[in-house]
């Protein structure tokens, strides 16, 4: 089974970073920031498995973009590791997101007949999901680890996108 994208389309696959420590706890016992928190050995096991899981449901990929956060970058390593593919992970992309503007900022990055993956954080998915899906803030819920693929006819907008498949981690570890 494979999700391409037909010529004129683009697919966006949406993930959330895999299971990361308790930030509260992080914070207290490093002093670091939550920008700094990353993965546990858990969640870099679940992730590389369900990486795998990706990579059946799509074959190939042109593009990997990441939160330039500490767990979402991790999440990305391990993806890019099955794909082989780089990421790319600009401060463009430091939560929290805006529907409107990373749309346009996504728009010119992922061409027709492409597919790309953008790994991210809540409640900053759920939001992008709701208003991309829906076309009003009533978000969707992304679980850690999970994906969901969106097909984009034309625009990435209010309303404009189409949703394929969402998973939860779990169901991509077991493809």
């Amino acid at each position: 089974m494979s999700t391409v994208p037909v010529a004129r389309e683009r697919l966006l696959v949406l993930v959330r970073h895999a299971q990361a420590g308790d930030p509260e706890r992080f914070r207290r016992e490093t002093g670091r920031s939550d920008r700094e928190r990353p993965l546990t050995a858990e969640g870099r096991q679940h992730n590389r498995a369900a990486a795998a899981g990706l990579h059946r449901l799509l074959g190939t990929l042109d593009h990997l973009w990441s939160s330039p956060y500490t767990r979402a970058r991790q999440t990305a390593e391990g993806i890019a590791e099955v794909f082989d593919r780089p990421i790319e992970a600009p401060d463009f992309l430091l939560p929290p997101w805006d529907p409107g503007t990373l749309g346009e900022w996504l728009q010119p990055r992922l061409g027709r007949g492409q597919t790309g993956i953008l790994v991210g954080h809540e409640p900053d998915l759920s939001l992008l999901l709701g208003e991309w899906l829906c076309g009003r803030g009533a978000p969707v819920p992304m679980e850690k680890g999970a994906a969901c693929a969106l097909r984009i006819p034309d625009g990435l907008g209010r309303g404009a996108v189409e949703l394929i498949w969402k998973l939860p981690q779990y169901g991509l570890r077991k493809l």
